[in-house]
């Protein structure tokens, strides 16, 4: 299955209860579900005291979710939308958190979104993914794509659990897992992280050196100094470029009006 195919997959409940046990809801918690399903994490995430802003694309889906959680909707601990996860228009407070089982095609630029794009950001994200895809977002050095440096930046990332194909119904036909990212409540803010990642994009536009993709952007003593500082060399990929090193080169840029 391809990034782009639809997922029509609903975790069963025991699994669900792995990925809550995970996620660590606490009581008051504003948690964001994206591809609610037929609620089996809803129904956790409910249990275990969170305000729920649940969406659901499947318009089907969304009646029986309704149904099944009418008192939770009465009484404002869950809100439901149905509709396209990336039109979704919200406001949540600082602090909330996503946990959820997204269409597998919306992983991109959903995680890309929450971190770069919302303000306030989620702290923390709980996601059920195709298992190749958790492994590119928190790679080894030296693998790095510009995803999973955006999220070095910004926090931790992790896979957490694997998943078999028999923990939705039905079956995944390919192999899953639980990633998991949690921001450094000290770490870069919204502008800051939006001109690394403005960065990243023409630093991973084609296979390039970094001295190659920065020339017009960087000046050369600039690349070098960079590099010397932050342990990298100028002919590097910027795949092998620590992630430490980005944010201090971004400062530069901004500070030079490069970005």
């Amino acid at each position: 299955m391809s990034e782009q195919t639809p997922q029509q997959h609903d975790l069963n409940d025991a699994w669900a209860a792995k990925v809550l046990a995970i996620a660590a809801i606490r009581i008051g918690d504003t948690v964001a579900e994206i591809g609610a399903g037929h609620g089996a994490l809803t129904a956790g995430l409910l249990a275990a005291g969170a305000k729920v802003h649940a969406v659901e694309r499947d318009e089907l889906r969304s009646k029986g979710l309704r149904t099944r959680f009418a008192a939770q909707i009465a009484d404002g601990s869950l809100q439901l939308w149905t509709g396209d996860a990336q039109q979704w228009q919200h406001h949540l407070p600082p602090g909330w958190r996503v946990v959820a089982n997204p269409p597998f095609n919306l992983t991109a630029p959903l995680v890309h979104r929450w971190v770069v794009g919302e303000d306030p950001p989620p702290m923390a994200i709980d996601l059920v993914l195709q298992r190749e895809t958790g492994m590119k977002m928190s790679p080894k050095p030296g693998e790095q794509n510009r995803t999973s440096v955006l999220m070095a930046v910004a926090g931790r990332a992790s896979v957490r659990l694997l998943l078999p194909r028999e923990a939705t119904s039905p079956p995944s036909r390919v192999d899953l897992c639980v990633w998991s990212f949690r921001r450094e409540e000290d770490g870069p803010n919204q502008a800051e992280l939006r001109a690394v990642d403005k960065l990243l994009h023409i630093a991973f536009a084609g296979p390039h050196t970094m001295a190659e993709a920065l020339r017009g952007l960087a000046t050369g003593i600039q690349v070098r100094r960079q590099a010397q500082d932050h342990g990298w060399n100028p002919t590097d990929h910027p795949r092998q470029v620590p992630a430490t090193a980005w944010l201090p080169f971004a400062k530069l840029l901004v500070m030079c009006h490069k970005l």
